[in-house]
């Protein structure tokens, strides 16, 4: 009869690397607290939730919270905002940091090279609060965008910019772009930073310029890590960025600002218990949604370009 536990050369293999062992201890149990455990909360997307009396005490309800969340007017156009705005920064702000990448790949001052990454990959320390209070400023009645433009003769009246629904998305797409662009490029540098150098010679030999060796050698070789990305982006649609949107969101745009995470937030703080069970219905959408964009994506980037995640 087999013994139960482990193998000697599995204890071994502990001993010898238990300090590594001791340091996933903590991370472990962060991830158990706040990953593993809130799952249980998942039975309430089929209750009538009360805090009182608990998961084993609250009715169960089946699928009436999800028929409210879809037979909502709220859903519907949270979900088409969210997929709006999703989809612009997606095809605006996914292929940003691949062509700023090969750009900085070109220069060949160190110094300057360096400047233009520190520059533009400190905005991404700056929570969303501060970013959304500088861009309200700037693009404010009084901000330095209006006088610029008044005084070059552009304007003659201050533009309310936050408050103009023709111009709210592309806002919201260029201030993510501001604010990511630098950080979504380290992947990129660093991707290119692994290409042999020999790869580079042999194309001057035969006679590729710059140009051409960036199309030809530099690009495709850097298809794995864009896979991977737009994977995970494309899989991250339905979150079009809380904090973004939470501190930008103002009364005059609403209907066209609010996403699924902010119809969330504000169902569970809206001061009924019932709507606990709705918020979770709704997030739950989210993460079935989620999972199954990712499947998809990570199905068509392995038939495309032979690379995926699983």
């Amino acid at each position: 009869m087999r013994k139960l536990g482990f193998s000697e050369e599995t204890k071994r293999l502990m001993k010898k690397y238990r300090m590594l062992y001791l340091f996933l201890i903590p991370a472990g149990v962060i991830l158990i607290l706040f990953a593993y455990l809130p799952m249980a909360g998942l039975v309430m997307v089929f209750q009538q939730y009360d805090p009182v009396s608990g998961f084993l005490g609250s009715e169960w309800v089946g699928f009436e919270n999800f028929r409210r969340v879809f037979s909502s007017p709220v859903f519907g156009r949270s979900l088409r905002n969210t997929l709006v705005i999703s989809s612009l920064k997606l095809l605006v702000n996914f292929p940003a940091p691949i062509i700023f990448a090969l750009l900085l790949n070109e220069l060949r001052n160190q110094r300057f090279k360096k400047t233009v990454q520190t520059i533009t990959y400190m905005p991404n320390f700056v929570s969303w609060v501060i970013v959304s209070g500088i861009w309200y400023s700037m693009l404010s009645a009084n901000g330095v965008v209006n006088q610029v433009l008044m005084k070059l003769g552009l304007t003659n009246d201050a533009i309310l910019f936050m408050q103009q629904k023709n111009l709210f998305y592309p806002i919201i797409v260029f201030t993510d772009l501001w604010k990511s662009l630098g950080y979504s490029t380290i992947f990129y540098i660093a991707a290119i930073s692994t290409i042999p150098v020999e790869n580079y010679e042999a194309a001057k030999i035969d006679g590729a310029g710059r140009f051409k060796q960036a199309i030809y050698i530099t690009l495709p070789s850097l298809y794995s890590t864009i896979a991977l990305l737009f994977i995970m982006q494309v899989g991250g649609i339905l979150n079009a960025g809380f904090d973004q949107m939470w501190t930008m969101n103002n009364l005059a745009v609403r209907d066209i600002a609010d996403i699924l995470d902010t119809a969330v937030l504000r169902t569970l703080t809206s001061g009924s218990i019932n709507d606990l069970s709705i918020g979770a219905a709704l997030g739950m959408f989210k993460s079935v949604v989620g999972l199954i964009l990712f499947l998809v994506a990570n199905w068509v980037s392995k038939k495309l370009v032979n690379e995926s995640i699983i």
